[in-house]
C-alpha cells in the first residue's frame, strides 16, 4: 500500500453539516432539516428543491448565476407550498447560519497539518473561497481548495481529482479522499485514490488509521 501523502475532504457532509446526502439532510438537527421542521415540509424537500434541479448542476461548474438558482428552487418550492410560505423559506435559506462543524473535524484537520498536506475539493457555488475565508474562517487550514465552480469540473468527474491530486502535489495513488456521497467515492477510487464514505468521525478516524495516517 502506497505511503498516504495528502489528505483531502469534501466539505458539505463531512466538515460541515448539510452536503448531498439526503439521508443526513432529512434529520430535524441539520440547517435543512430545522427549516423543513418549521414550515411543514415532508422531509427531503429542500434538498430535492436545491439539488436535484439542472440550474444547480450548471451552477456547480460556474454557468448561471445565483438569482436563476434561487429563481429555480422558488418555482419548485410552489409545487409544494403557496408563495407567501415559498418566499419565506427562500428568505430563511439565503440567511447566513451560525458557523457549525461536524463534530470533531475542525480538531482533525489542524492535528494533520504538518503530518500530511491537507485539501479541500467541493462541489460548491461561486463564493464558497470567500465564505471559507470569512464565514467559516478555515480557509488558511488547506493547502489547496478547489471549488468546482472555479475549476468549471464536478465530483465525480474523474478530471476533478487528477486536478487535486496535480495541484496539491501528490500522486492519486498516495491521496486519502473523504465524501458522503458513495458515486464521489467510487469515482476517486476509480483513479487510484484511497476513498473513504464519510459518516461521522470515528469511521474517518478508523479509515484513516487503516491508511497508515496517524489521526491522534
Amino acid at each position: 500500500m502506497a505511503t498516504i501523502e495528502a489528505v483531502i475532504f469534501d466539505f458539505g457532509g463531512v466538515i460541515v453539516p448539510g452536503g448531498g446526502n439526503i439521508e443526513a439532510l432529512t434529520d430535524e438537527n441539520t440547517p435543512f432539516g430545522r427549516i423543513e421542521k418549521e414550515f411543514g415540509l415532508q422531509p427531503g424537500t429542500l434538498w430535492r428543491a436545491m439539488y436535484q434541479n439542472p440550474t444547480w448542476e450548471r451552477l456547480r461548474v460556474g454557468e448561471g448565476t445565483h438569482e436563476l438558482w434561487h429563481a429555480s428552487v422558488h418555482d419548485a418550492l410552489l409545487q409544494q407550498t403557496d408563495p407567501e410560505t415559498a418566499r419565506a423559506i427562500l428568505v430563511r435559506l439565503g440567511e447566513k447560519r451560525p458557523v457549525e462543524f461536524n463534530e470533531g473535524m475542525i480538531e482533525l484537520i489542524q492535528r494533520l497539518r504538518g503530518r500530511v498536506k491537507v485539501g479541500l475539493l467541493s462541489n460548491a457555488a461561486p463564493g464558497l473561497e470567500d465564505d471559507l475565508r470569512n464565514h467559516y474562517r478555515i480557509y488558511d487550514l488547506f493547502d489547496d481548495v478547489i471549488n468546482s465552480a472555479t475549476v468549471r469540473l464536478a465530483k465525480p468527474d474523474p478530471r476533478i481529482y487528477r486536478l487535486a491530486s496535480e495541484r496539491i502535489g501528490v500522486p492519486l495513488e498516495r491521496c486519502f479522499f473523504t465524501d458522503d456521497l458513495e458515486h464521489n467515492i467510487e469515482a476517486a477510487r476509480q483513479v487510484g485514490m484511497t476513498a473513504h464514505q464519510f459518516k461521522g468521525y470515528e469511521g474517518l478516524r478508523e479509515a484513516l488509521i487503516a491508511a497508515g495516517v496517524n489521526p491522534d
